[in-house]
């Protein structure tokens, strides 16, 4: 069985894809994930399976879209290994110890197209941003809230589905996936 870490998209953000935890860690054990868990309201959830991390993201998003009808919300699949790798490669370590809610990982559903680091690399702000194969890291130096690095402004740089998590909920799904692993 190997250990996966659901990543969902739009769950419960802004009264969009309204979506209970534990209506949903009821729905993946009855679809068959076994040691089902989840993590804060905005749609994370680890769990063990002895399928592939593409059938359980089909899995997922039938869940998604046949139980809870959210047919607009993507799934991103990360091993606990890829999370690690995540996790060591913080180009903003010092930002991440310092203000970890303001430090996120926005994760990708495929690798954006060549011009996506250019167009990434042409924004002038005070966030720190640096793209690494499926995973956008953001520190928002000044906070979140009134950054103009919003999810729609990724979306047109990346051209790719991503969703993002702060330092301390990566740090949380990792620990999840690992009490699982051992």
């Amino acid at each position: 069985m190997a250990v996966f870490i659901a990543l969902l998209r739009a769950i419960n953000v802004t009264g969009t894809g309204t979506l209970p935890m534990k209506d949903l860690k009821a729905a993946c054990e009855a679809a068959g994930l076994k040691q089902v868990s989840t993590y804060i309201a905005s749609g994370n959830v680890v769990f063990s399976s002895g399928k592939s991390a593409a059938a359980v993201k089909d899995v997922i998003a039938g869940i998604l879209r046949d139980r809870f009808g959210l047919t607009k919300n993507h799934t991103m699949i990360r091993t606990p290994s890829d999370l690690a790798k995540v996790i060591a490669r913080n180009p903003f370590a010092d930002a991440a110890a310092d203000h970890p809610n303001w430090v996120l990982v926005n994760f990708l559903e495929a690798r954006p197209p060549a011009g996506a680091a250019s167009a990434l690399a042409g924004y002038s702000g005070p966030e720190r941003l640096h793209l690494d194969g499926t995973h956008l890291y953001i520190d928002y130096t000044q906070g979140v809230g009134r950054s103009k690095v919003t999810p729609a402004f990724l979306e047109k740089a990346l051209s790719v589905p991503s969703t993002g998590r702060n330092w301390n909920t990566t740090l949380k799904l990792l620990e999840m996936a690992r009490a699982i692993e051992s």
